[in-house]
Parts: C-alpha cells; sequence; structure tokens
C-alpha cells in the first residue's frame, strides 16, 4: 500500500514531468512550427526517421501515443503495481486498439494492430487475427463477433461506455483516504464526454432523446447524463443544420428535434450555459464550439486538481489526462502541417486552443 511518502514523490515528479511537456506552455510553441521534421524533433527531442511523409505522420502518431503510455506507466511504478485503478486507466489504449482490430479485420488487413502498450498483458488473444470470434471469446470483449463489423460505430460506442464502467467499477479498490476526489473527476470526464456526443447526435443525426440516452454513458450512483439530455433537447429546437454522413447510411440526414415538449428555447438554465458564448440565443451554437469550450473547461480542472490532494491517487489520473491532451496537440500539429492547413486551423485542433 502506498504512503504519504511515496504519493508525495509520485507528485513532485508528476509537477517536474508536466512543467517539461506540452501541458507546461509549450503548446504555442509548438503550434508556430511548419515543417513535420522540426515538429518531430520539438515533439520528441531527435531527428525523426527518413520516411515518406505520410508514413512519418503515422510514426509520430504511434510515437506520441506509446510515450504517453510509458510515461505514465513509469511514475505508476512507484505506487501499488497491482492497483486496479491504474490497470483500467492503461487499459484504455488496449480499448482504442480493439477499434483498430474491428477496422483492421473489415478492411481485410493482414496484420493485428499493435498494442502501443506492450507491458499490459493483452485482454484478448492477439495470435487468433482475424478470427473475431477466436480473438476475443471468453474475455471482457467476449460479446464481440462478426455482426460487430456491420455497424462499427455501435460497437465502438459499446467499448467506450464498457471502458468508463469498468474505470468507475475499479475506484471501489482505492482506499477512501487515496480517493483523493477521483469520483468527481472521473464523473465530470463521463458527463462532459456525454454532453458532447448527445449535441451531435442531437444536431447531426437527428436522434431523438430516447434513442440518444441509449448511446450515453451511465454510471451506477451518478447522475451523468441529465445534463446531456437537457443540452441535446435545447440543440434540437434549432433550425436543420448540415449533417455529416450518418453512421449506418454513409449519407446526411437532415436534422430532427428531440421530442420534449417541455424544452426553452436558448440554453440558459442549463447545467453547462457557460461553455455556450450566447446561452440566450435561440439558434443553436455547433456542437464543434461546445466540445473545443468543454475540453478546455476540463483541462482547467484538471490543472486545479493537480495540487489539491497531494497525497491521493488524483495527481497521477490528472497527469494520465494531461497527457491525453499533450497527445492531442502532437496529432493536430502533425496532421495539420501533413495537410497544408493554416496556422489558425491547426491551433483550433488542440483541445484547448493550443494554449496548453
Amino acid at each position: 500500500m502506498a504512503d504519504r511518502y511515496e504519493l508525495a514523490y509520485v507528485h513532485a515528479r508528476v509537477a517536474g514531468s508536466l512543467a517539461k511537456s506540452l501541458a507546461g506552455g509549450r503548446a504555442a510553441e509548438l503550434l508556430r512550427i511548419g515543417r513535420l521534421e522540426d515538429a518531430w524533433r520539438a515533439a520528441f527531442g531527435d531527428a525523426p526517421p527518413s520516411l515518406p511523409e505520410a508514413r512519418l505522420v503515422a510514426a509520430a502518431e504511434a510515437r506520441a501515443l506509446r510515450k504517453a503510455q510509458a510515461d505514465f506507466v513509469r511514475l505508476a511504478e512507484g505506487l501499488r503495481r497491482d492497483e486496479p485503478f491504474f490497470d483500467a486507466l492503461r487499459r484504455k489504449s488496449e480499448f482504442a486498439r480493439v477499434k483498430r482490430v474491428l477496422l483492421a479485420v473489415r478492411r481485410g488487413e493482414a496484420a493485428c494492430p499493435e498494442a502501443l502498450d506492450p507491458g499490459l498483458a493483452p485482454g484478448f488473444d492477439e495470435h487468433a487475427f482475424p478470427s473475431l470470434p477466436g480473438m476475443f471469446a471468453g474475455g471482457r470483449y467476449g460479446w464481440i463477433d462478426d455482426a460487430c463489423l456491420a455497424d462499427l460505430p455501435a460497437a465502438e460506442n459499446r467499448l467506450d461506455c464498457q471502458f468508463y464502467r469498468e474505470l468507475w467499477a475499479a475506484l471501489d479498490s482505492v482506499p477512501r483516504r487515496h480517493e483523493g476526489g477521483l469520483h468527481c473527476l472521473v464523473a465530470l470526464e463521463v458527463e462532459l464526454e456525454n454532453v458532447i456526443w448527445a449535441l451531435r447526435l442531437a444536431r447531426y443525426f437527428g436522434l431523438d432523446l430516447s434513442a440518444i440516452r441509449k448511446l450515453l454513458v451511465d454510471l451506477p450512483g451518478r447522475d451523468v447524463i441529465s445534463a446531456a439530455l437537457d443540452g441535446a433537447a435545447r440543440a434540437g429546437a434549432a433550425p436543420g443544420a448540415d449533417a455529416p454522413p450518418s453512421a449506418a447510411s454513409g449519407r446526411p440526414r437532415a436534422a430532427r428535434a428531440p421530442s420534449d415538449s417541455g424544452r426553452k428555447p436558448g440554453y440558459e438554465g442549463w447545467k453547462f450555459a457557460f461553455l455556450v458564448q450566447n446561452p440566450s440565443a435561440t439558434r443553436s451554437p455547433d456542437p464543434r464550439d461546445i466540445e473545443r469550450a468543454a475540453r478546455g473547461y476540463l483541462y482547467r480542472e484538471l490543472k486545479r486538481s493537480l495540487h489539491r490532494a497531494p497525497f491521493s491517487y488524483a495527481p497521477l489520473y490528472c497527469y494520465f489526462k494531461l497527457k491525453e491532451f499533450e497527445t492531442a496537440v502532437i496529432l493536430g500539429l502533425v496532421e495539420g502541417i501533413h495537410l497544408g492547413a493554416p496556422a489558425a486551423e491547426i491551433a483550433a485542433l488542440a483541445p484547448v486552443g493550443g494554449s496548453l
């Protein structure tokens, strides 16, 4: 069991590591870089491999993800290495890998996508690729079968819900004296993810509230859904907008207002009205703008929480999440440079507007 000395040591290492990372304020510097090779050097501190640009982008993405995962594992080693909550956090990369496996099988690819956290024991039989029953039968992903290939978005949504429910359940293993507000932080993350997802489903795909409700993450003992449904109802009151391809057909669908006869125009009175630039406006804002505001809000909450309970597991969780933000900046940077996007558009790809 970790003691106060170990936790204080980990907190100091977390603070020191973040001071040298993008989360310490170097994002704006990187976002001014215009060459992919220079971006690689700035992000990783060494020369890029000699690869065609498209492959260099893929290599940069893989390295950023592996580095974030390895940095977290290195810090967590100072505490209980068998802590279920830390394992549940680490397994997020495996849930992402399972999504890549499903896509690879549907595309008929020859090799199983590799793990980005090779130190974590796999939760499925990777050697059985490309047989989905052979890979996943009997394990935590035992519900995955060939039928999932017909609706990958539905399978991905179920994986997202499963990850958060497993993470929430793993919190039960954290001693009360080391909890440090983890339940509130995880619940906030899930609630904001639900808000973003619900607004997109209402605005772009025209789903009603009952259909949206089925696609949100529910956590036992905590209401993380009501605010999302309230926001979706308000989003549905806006006039129709251009819709992206639907998950099933690949064709645009006209938006349809969620069925809620009691909805109010605008976002005044909504729990997350502060994410909306003009809450009293009758026209609903673009969900992407609310998403950027939500990411920034979560980032600031994580930064504040980093030092609130130094003798708990909260700093390590905050570190894990802040490294995700840093990785998102790197991915947005290299992809934006590769696509030749203007600097302002590249900055918009950063989860907090490029000003970490």
